[in-house]
């Protein structure tokens, strides 16, 4: 195990959900314990790379861990674990591909480096709080919460992390961006346009559709399949609502002692402080203004005068309510020491020198009982009131098993609801529309015995007295419907021919409004938009409406294709961006058109390498694994 310094360091605010993503999923060459292998056709192998095992456990772990990232932590449905394993098997084999490529170049990485990586790096905040180490314990721990592993695998992992960023700035080293090139996307990005619009949809067209009856009959008996059984299967049914907001609770100061008891914890409060600074930059002006204020200045003008802690200037310096242990260590220490309305000397932390005044202190304590009661009642009441709407309701389905829903509900004071036929997307009266209930009615079989199904407003007591099985419907039925869809592909068929009518009809007019009348489009005007914007009807402005940046004043485009709808656009105005505002945005247009070229040679060195490598066979999948893994996925 590394053997940490213990002195005090920087630390970096980084959020640890961050870094759980991009060291587990990102770097996982080698989670889990150590596997041998004579070859790629071991069973529990998927890999070998340049020797090394790549285990199916490994990928199935990953894949869950991805898929958890992905879903936000809700359930992953089997039947798409494929698609995710097959996305971890290519992270393992890629970064396994790297660590391989960086030690045949001679790259190492030592004990200290990962030392100032842990010390300095991402886990900084959590390994060295307020630069002070947590102990090996705390260390084992950390690692074993957050990773599910030991530490000598996790260090492994760490040094195979700095490895491969060794590589990656070797490859990416010499990748730059010329000035002509950020004007360009600067270009792209801000300049800005005008334009009138004619837009014609679907919608439009198939108003203008002639229909009879004999063309209808025709396209439904052509048609024939597509409405077969589209009448939906239907429920009938009869239940009681037992709705929770009805029920009444009554809550004891008992009730309020055994909650306060068992949620004491979180009622702590740690010791807290007002407090009040100026930051500069250097000792000598914090000793100037501390004389400004001992001689009488306000310190909330002085702070706003000035203060570099743009957290506070205009505050008047102040922090309030601020938790022991939060600030930086000088900081926090003169805070929770000096006595309330002194004025501190100078205090000097990373950021410069503090001249600090605190203005009330409050000590650690627990919140009383009283101060908490509204609180403590919401979650009472909730807690009770699911307790007896649960234990109302299993009364309620019992009685009505053996007596009968009427009885059930005349005995507890409650009504029986008798439904009409309806389907799955009805809404249904005194429950509404919920997928719990709907999917309960339709998989209990009629006259099966009354059941209990919990709802949003609290519970159903439910039975199915009736059933009506898909049907299609007859044509007078299903007319209506076919009027729709006679219309709509009617419509779509004319759509092109209309709107390349209309663009010819603009141009040779050289009038768009003119020409929109002609056709039957009406005529809107955009606001000046950018490449990032969005217009009304022709959505954002990186689609088929990006024409108009190639445009000039006057010019009027050809048919655009926009889903449903077809657009002719005549630009009104352009809005070239000023010399001023390149200026302001060259050096972070720069950063970003770096970054992400860095980006694609990184991923172009990555994919030839890997490539390479399975010609020359130091790449090894074992086909058995990868059916097993990703099924009908499998060699794609």
């Amino acid at each position: 195990m590394i053997r940490f310094l213990q002195n005090p360091t920087k630390t970096r605010k980084v959020v640890l959900a961050l870094i759980l993503g991009f060291v587990i999923v990102s770097m996982v060459a080698y989670l889990g314990q150590a596997f041998t292998s004579n070859g790629p056709t071991a069973q529990g192998v998927y890999a070998t790379v340049a020797g090394e095992p790549v285990t199916t456990m490994q990928v199935s772990q990953s894949a869950r861990r991805i898929a958890q990232q992905r879903l936000q932590g809700q359930a992953v449905p089997e039947q798409y674990m494929p698609i995710f394993q097959k996305q971890a098997a290519e992270q393992l084999i890629m970064q396994a591909s790297l660590v391989s490529e960086a030690n045949r170049m001679g790259l190492k990485v030592s004990d200290q480096e990962l030392r100032d990586e842990l010390q300095q790096g991402n886990f900084a905040r959590e390994l060295f709080p307020n630069g002070n180490f947590i102990g090996e314990a705390g260390y084992t721990n950390f690692i074993a919460n957050a990773f599910q592993m030991d530490v000598p695998t996790f260090e492994r992992i760490m040094k195979q992390d700095i490895l491969v960023n060794k590589l990656r700035s070797i490859v990416e080293g010499g990748v730059g961006v010329p000035d002509a090139e950020v004007q360009r996307e600067f270009q792209k990005q801000n300049v800005k346009v005008k334009f009138d619009y004619a837009v014609l949809g679907v919608e439009d067209l198939a108003k203008q559709v002639q229909v009879n009856d004999t063309e209808l009959r025709a396209y439904y008996d052509k048609n024939k399949a597509r409405y077969q059984n589209s009448i939906p299967e239907q429920r009938k049914a009869r239940y009681i609502v037992v709705d929770a907001s009805k029920v009444p609770v009554q809550i004891t100061e008992d009730d309020y002692k055994r909650a306060y008891a068992q949620r004491q914890d979180t009622f702590k409060e740690e010791e807290q402080a007002d407090v009040r600074h100026i930051l500069v930059k250097t000792k000598e002006e914090a000793d100037k203004i501390k004389k400004e204020l001992e001689a009488g200045g306000n310190f909330d003008v002085l702070a706003k005068k000035y203060s570099q802690d743009p957290g506070s200037k205009d505050n008047g310096g102040l922090y309030k309510g601020v938790t022991k242990g939060k600030m930086v260590p000088a900081f926090d220490k003169a805070t929770f020491t000096q006595p309330v309305g002194k004025l501190s000397d100078p205090v000097q932390t990373d950021f410069g020198f503090h001249i600090i005044r605190v203005d009330a202190r409050r000590e650690a304590r627990v919140k009383p009982l009283n101060e908490v009661k509204p609180e403590l009642e919401k979650a009472i009441r909730a807690e009770k009131s699911a307790t007896q709407v649960d234990s109302l309701a299993n009364a309620i389905v019992t009685e009505a098993r053996t007596s009968g829903l009427d009885k059930a509900a005349a005995k507890n004071g409650l009504n029986v609801i008798t439904t009409d036929f309806f389907d799955e997307t009805k809404t249904l009266p005194g429950i509404g529309s919920d997928p719990q209930f709907m999917q309960a009615m339709f998989l209990s079989h009629p006259k099966s015995p009354a059941e209990k199904i919990q709802i949003p407003q609290g519970f159903a007591i439910a039975e199915v007295i009736d059933s009506k099985p898909p049907a299609t419907p007859t044509f007078e039925q299903a007319k209506s419907k076919v009027e729709t869809e006679f219309r709509n592909e009617r419509a779509g068929g004319m759509l092109a021919k209309k709107i390349e009518e209309l663009a010819d009809k603009a141009r040779s007019m050289k009038d768009l409004n003119k020409a929109a009348k002609e056709v039957g489009a009406t005529v809107k005007t955009s606001e000046l938009v950018s490449p990032s914007g969005q217009v009304a009807e022709l959505g954002a402005m990186s689609g088929p409406a990006a024409v108009a940046f190639d445009m000039s004043p006057g010019q009027i485009s050809g048919a655009l294709a926009i889903g449903q709808k077809g657009a002719v656009i005549a630009l009104k105005e352009k809005q070239e961006p000023s010399s001023a505002d390149y200026a302001k945005q060259q050096e972070q247009l720069r950063q970003q058109l770096t970054q992400r070229k860095r980006g694609e040679v990184m991923q172009l060195f990555a994919e030839n390498l890997r490539q390479r490598m399975q010609k020359d066979g130091s790449i090894k999948v074992n086909a058995q694994e990868e059916k097993r893994l990703f099924g009908s996925l499998a060699g794609s």
